[in-house]
């Protein structure tokens, strides 16, 4: 059977008003920090992905190349 706390075992009980203020500023650190992270990943995709497309399109000048020269002799 469960027992629901009754209110006066909490009566002295009070909110630390500094325990929440470190609470909090630990809660914003992560958050920030967790936005950094993914502003970085996010540069650091798409600089990957434009290497990718970069290299693809080199690849394609290359093969387009070649065939111009095949074509011309």
């Amino acid at each position: 059977m469960m027992h629901m706390a009754e209110q006066h075992d909490r009566a002295d009980w009070e909110s630390s008003s500094r325990g929440e203020a470190a609470w909090k500023e630990a809660t914003d650190r992560v958050a920030s920090r967790n936005s950094e992270a993914r502003k970085l990943g996010k540069q650091q995709r798409e600089a990957y992905e434009r290497g990718r497309e970069d290299a693809r399109r080199a690849a394609a000048a290359k093969r387009h190349a070649e065939l111009l020269k095949r074509s011309n002799t």
